[in-house]
């Protein structure tokens, strides 16, 4: 059962992940056979052509994978409650991370929220200044873009040297245990 083994081990495990986003993807559209939450979200915007909020969508399979992260550290620390001197993880290695003044914050995500073609073709239609509400980039927690009526905002993202990244199949063999 999937809410037996939640905070039983340290790290979210392979197969009760795989069972989340079964879940997931059931409580979205019931009448799935779709197991994976990406192939979901894809499924149902193609079937509305484009016409969906991402409210409207299950999450993405990183952003999932981080919350239930953090849902078993919690339940690890419930779990422990009553040991005199229980162990407890780093909450860094756990779906959490440090913002500028040290406090605990949610990591969202370990990944660009769309690959950069997508995010090249994103823009907000700003014409003085990009400011909250009204700049749909600022609203969504990204840099503008050269697609961008306004060309000398603040938020305009700075051109850097492409870095080497490590890919995600590299990065989830650590974040995954198997039974």
């Amino acid at each position: 059962m999937l809410s037996t083994n939640l905070g039983a081990h340290g790290k979210c495990l392979l197969n009760f992940f795989e069972k989340l986003q079964e879940i997931t993807c059931h409580m979205y559209l019931p009448s799935t056979h779709t197991t994976e939450v990406n192939k979901l979200r894809y499924e149902l915007f193609c079937a509305r052509r484009g016409e969906v909020e991402s409210s409207q969508l299950p999450p993405c399979e990183d952003c999932l994978f981080m919350h239930a992260l953090r849902a078993n550290y919690q339940a690890a620390i419930w779990r422990r409650s009553l040991q005199s001197q229980p162990f407890v993880a780093n909450p860094t290695d756990c779906g959490w991370m440090t913002d500028e003044d040290g406090k605990l914050a949610v990591n969202w995500m370990r990944g660009s929220p769309a690959p950069d073609a997508v995010m090249q073709l994103l823009s907000c239609k700003c014409v003085r200044s990009c400011e909250l509400p009204k700049c749909t980039c600022l609203s969504n927690g990204l840099k503008c873009t050269d697609m961008c009526r306004l060309q000398t905002c603040q938020n305009k993202a700075i051109e850097e040297e492409p870095v080497a990244q490590q890919s995600d199949s590299e990065s989830d063999v650590d974040d995954i245990e198997e039974d």
